[in-house]
């Protein structure tokens, strides 16, 4: 999806739009695009049971991170990303200086953590762009993505994402355009992704092999997600160019948008494959069971305290706190695949697949997208 704007002013009231952009008389401001999604309830979490969803370990829950099922009530209205936020939209956070102001970066108390971490982070390790053990921007190059060779289109979704990155563009375009744009809760998250009809998949409920689901962009495929050699080679829904790279077990994260017969019920693009997506919950291992215990099961958030991921810590660098992680990636992740599944290491596109993602690490197949809160 590439934006071409046309900007229409009305200098009286002083404001200008842009479809898919906000203008304002300092600037253009690319605000991504967003969907509504209205109050409701729906049931969050699978149950490791529902083995009809995981006959080839590709949607197989686990207790671990899923379990128990339960019904959530959202009693808000809020306006979910269309898309994952593209290397495009977060270049305007870098080109309008807001990645250099100490302000965005200073975590609010609601969020239950220092208010200076991300900040003195991003001071520490000298942080100026987004980066990940392939590549980082090149703040010299045009475009500064130009060298990644897993995100390089301008409505890519822009990758190697840190929490407190994704944090601090929020309360950059919060500031730049008057509303309230945040990461969403994990049940924000669930529920744009599955709908009122708490689908398994964002497209519906009709479990589909890998093969049906995994494909180019534009053959009728659901998802831009890893296969294997021997799937590959299966699948109808594919080309030996766009696919070549997956013979390497990599594969690349499409342009936003690739895969429209994905789209779940409230009109949200790539919840399943693509890259993953951070939300602003703490991630706890069998969390759930304490959450139905307390009531919390309207408007609920993640642990009010940073806790390790795990309560045995195998291996040390799980005793670091980790924010929690939606959806999956366009190949399969040995650290984010289900590997506590009875199926074994298993690629999940389920709605209700939970995995965590250290707040310091940017990853090749992470990104984020925005929930902005309405009035």
């Amino acid at each position: 999806m590439v934006f071409f704007c046309l900007t229409i002013c009305f200098p009286v009231i002083g404001l200008c739009i842009t479809p898919g952009t906000a203008c304002s008389q300092e600037g253009a401001v690319v605000i991504p695009e967003t969907v509504l999604v209205e109050p409701g309830s729906f049931i969050m979490g699978m149950d490791p049971e529902s083995s009809q969803y995981g006959v080839d370990g590709y949607t197989g829950a686990t207790e671990f991170k899923e379990a128990p099922a339960h019904q959530v009530t959202i009693t808000k209205p809020y306006y979910m990303g269309t898309y994952e936020v593209t290397n495009q939209e977060f270049a305007e956070f870098v080109d309008e200086g807001g990645y250099g102001v100490k302000e965005y970066w200073l975590i609010d108390p609601a969020d239950n953590e220092p208010e200076l971490t991300g900040w003195t982070w991003k001071e520490m390790a000298g942080r100026t762009a987004p980066g990940h053990t392939a590549a980082s921007w090149d703040l010299s190059a045009d475009p500064y993505w130009r060298d990644d060779p897993y995100s390089f289109h301008a409505d890519s979704p822009v990758i190697g994402i840190t929490w407190y990155e994704a944090y601090a563009y929020c309360k950059w375009l919060s500031d730049a355009t008057g509303d309230t744009y945040r990461l969403p809760t994990e049940a924000e998250w669930e529920y744009a992704a599955r709908g009122p009809e708490s689908n398994i998949f964002p497209w519906g409920n009709e479990y589909l092999s890998a093969v049906q689901m995994c494909g180019d962009p534009g053959s009728g495929a659901m998802a831009n997600c890893w296969l294997s050699e021997e799937q590959m080679h299966q699948s109808s829904l594919k080309t030996d160019t766009v696919w070549a790279s997956m013979e390497l077990g990599t594969g690349i994260a499409q342009p936003v948008g690739s895969y429209p017969e994905g789209v779940s019920y409230w009109g949200c693009h790539d919840m399943a494959g693509n890259v993953a997506e951070l939300t602003n919950d703490w991630f706890l291992g069998n969390y759930y069971p304490f959450r139905i215990a307390a009531g919390q099961t309207v408007d609920p958030a993640g642990p009010p305290i940073a806790l390790p991921p795990f309560y045995i810590p195998v291996p040390l660098f799980w005793m670091d706190p980790a924010r929690t992680q939606r959806s999956t990636g366009y190949k399969l992740d040995p650290v984010g695949a289900d590997n506590y599944s009875p199926y074994g290491a298993t690629y999940p596109l389920r709605c209700s697949h939970r995995m965590f993602g250290f707040r310091f690490m940017g990853s090749s197949m992470v990104g984020f997208r925005i929930l902005k809160e309405a009035e």
